[in-house]
């Protein structure tokens, strides 16, 4: 009898993956799962006190306060990083690209958390990556810390949320390039 029900939920999980795979049931949960990027997203709902921030620069970086920069008029670039997460590694050379071509137009605020300053500063130095990079030296608030690794925000002139992004992505892609352009000339 035991091994009957064994024998029924094995096919019953073998059946449960099949469609995952190869029917709409799959396509509907990987669109769900994948979602994670969200144009002028109402449901990015960060207040001046999310951003209340005080970051220790690094990487030629300047020690700053992160509502500051969102409230600069200028577009920003928030990235939320580490050295210990292999996706933030793997699109950190798109970001570096993307920082040669659009930094002097752009704020690019990259922000390493859970890391230690000599760690994230070797991996700098030994992958020449120049992008300014921040220490959150003040707590995050709930809103703020991000839920998964790498977590990214592009910010318009006035501070709004254009984009929110947690997945690794080419950053220095078309698109990317395209959005930036848009909201430098705004």
């Amino acid at each position: 009898m035991k091994k009957n029900k064994q024998i029924i939920l094995a096919i019953l999980v073998v059946l449960g993956l099949l469609a995952i795979m190869f029917t709409p049931i799959g396509t509907f949960l990987k669109s769900k799962i994948e979602d994670d990027s969200h144009l002028a997203g109402n449901d990015v709902e960060l207040l001046d006190s999310d951003y209340d921030v005080d970051l220790a620069g690094h990487n030629g970086a300047t020690t700053t306060n992160l509502l500051d920069i969102k409230n600069s008029g200028e577009v920003v670039f928030l990235n939320y990083w580490g050295s210990w997460c292999p996706p933030c590694v793997a699109e950190m050379p798109t970001i570096q690209k993307l920082y040669e071509a659009k930094g002097k137009k752009v704020k690019f605020v990259l922000v390493a958390i859970q890391d230690k300053p000599a760690v994230f500063n070797a991996f700098l130095q030994k992958n020449n990556y120049t992008m300014p990079v921040y220490e959150p030296s003040s707590p995050l608030s709930n809103n703020m810390l991000p839920k998964v690794f790498p977590t990214t925000y592009i910010l318009n002139k006035k501070g709004e949320v254009v984009l929110k992004e947690t997945k690794t992505r080419d950053w220095n892609d078309k698109e990317i390039n395209d959005l930036l352009d848009k909201l430098i000339a705004e």
